[in-house]
């Protein structure tokens, strides 16, 4: 072997490094920031989350208890976060890897059996925040999966933004951040709404689109015991049926399928009617019937007095059968009109068991759950009416982007001390060795001139 072949091996070795280590970066950004998203998209709406496992689980008839598919829903979505952004950083390099590759194992055979099967329409990989289709999320799930095998002998060979020291801090923030902004949207309403009823949406419908739509029909369908049967609009079924999918039969198709109708109890369109284009409104949402609270009425009531003390009213719009309201009506204690509109659209509108959305003529100024509302405020003498509104309204985007940026800023930060630590002690290392081989050398040429 002569002089030549010996100098290009190790620039060849060089070279192959150099692409490793760059290749390594780029994966840990780009499947970082997928499994982020995910993981952020599902835990800003868990109610979104739950309702798709659970129309899942409808598909395969099998019944597992909310509290279970609350916590599995939040638990993914957490994992799903944290492992995006360890990744990112190269926190936990080998770790975060193989669990990412176990996530992997299990979603991409589900990804492969929901394209071919077909049993849901989307499989709420991003949650509402981005639809893709069936086919799309296995394509997706292979090259994921391509890329976590990759990383899989490699990425524990190169260091992170963080030393193994400082990593658990990076648990405890994002930990907290992703615990909080998922406990605001389940318990209060997603802090972003990326569904068809944000904030500022006019629920009128605008001048001359009402005789254009109204002949609008549409079928639901239900199943129960493996049987699916379509219902119209006035012959809903009682809760013992599941609740599959909704479609137009006749008349002009609306821009959206997640228009939200509504019916009185024989089965009139009122939606013109419930939504008037002046005035104050609170609505109560009670998107199943089979999950009616009672236990809220107190605080119902006392929205309605807080309502008409402001000139306003309250009503309550259900996913109900037409032979329950008069029943449900008697438990509640309602004072107020009940209406009817369809399940799933009621799950859009707004999350929670049950909820409550404030609208101004006809224009949805917030929505938050019956639960996070503190019947205490309501009742206060003397209380401004204005402030007690004010109050009630919960967490919005521009909170979940400072939460975010804070988060960001706080971990980047971190991340320049860590490295600027390191950089230190390199330095420091460098000097000492530099400041021994001055001492050797000096040493060795005193010895030199005592020879001398």
């Amino acid at each position: 072997m002569n002089m030549t072949d010996t100098t290009r091996i190790p620039q060849a070795q060089k070279r192959r490094c150099n692409i490793t280590l760059w290749s390594v970066w780029i994966l840990r950004v780009v499947v970082g920031a997928v499994f982020i998203t995910s993981g952020v998209a599902k835990d800003i709406d868990l109610w979104g989350f739950v309702f798709k496992i659970e129309e899942y689980l409808g598909v395969w008839t099998l019944h597992v208890p909310r509290s279970l598919v609350v916590s599995f829903s939040f638990l993914l979505s957490a994992t799903e976060f944290l492992c995006g952004v360890f990744l990112l950083f190269g926190c936990y390099r080998r770790s975060s890897v193989w669990l990412m590759a176990a996530m992997m194992a299990f979603m991409l055979p589900l990804s492969f059996y929901i394209m071919v099967a077909n049993p849901v329409s989307d499989c709420g990989c991003f949650g509402d925040f981005l639809h893709i289709s069936n086919t799309a999320t296995f394509i997706k799930n292979i090259i994921l999966s391509a890329a976590i095998i990759y990383l899989i002998p490699r990425n524990g060979r190169y260091d992170g933004l963080f030393r193994p020291g400082l990593q658990w801090v990076v648990v405890v923030l994002c930990g907290l951040y992703v615990l909080s902004v998922g406990w605001i949207g389940y318990n209060v309403q997603p802090m972003v709404d990326f569904r068809s009823f944000p904030q500022g949406t006019f629920l009128t419908p605008p001048d001359g689109e009402e005789s254009e739509d109204a002949d609008v029909r549409f079928e639901f369908i239900y199943s129960k015991d493996g049987e699916e049967r379509a219902f119209s609009a006035e012959e809903l079924p009682d809760s013992t049926w599941t609740f599959v999918d909704r479609r137009v039969v006749s008349g002009q198709e609306a821009s959206s399928l997640t228009e939200l109708t509504v019916y009185d109890s024989e089965g009139a369109d009122v939606t013109a009617d419930v939504f008037p284009e002046e005035g104050e409104q609170m609505t109560i949402v009670l998107p199943q019937y089979s999950r009616a609270d009672a236990s809220y009425t107190y605080t119902v009531n006392e929205l309605k007095h807080l309502m008409e003390r402001r000139g306003g009213r309250l009503i309550e719009i259900a996913a109900i059968p037409e032979d329950k309201i008069a029943d449900w009506a008697d438990i509640s204690m309602a004072s107020y009109p009940i209406y009817i509109a369809d399940e799933t659209t009621l799950k859009e509108f707004s999350r929670g068991t049950m909820s409550v959305v404030y609208t101004i003529d006809g224009r949805v100024q917030w929505k938050r759950t019956l639960w996070s509302v503190p019947p205490t405020i309501l009742n206060l003498p003397g209380s401004d009416t204005a402030e007690v509104i004010e109050s009630l309204r919960p967490w919005s985007s521009d909170d979940f982007i400072r939460m975010s940026l804070v988060l960001a800023t706080v971990l980047l930060l971190l991340a320049a001390a860590d490295r600027a630590a390191v950089l230190r002690h390199i330095i420091r290392r460098n000097s000492r060795r530099n400041k021994k081989a001055d001492a050797e050398i000096k040493e060795k040429n005193q010895q030199s001139e005592n020879n001398n």
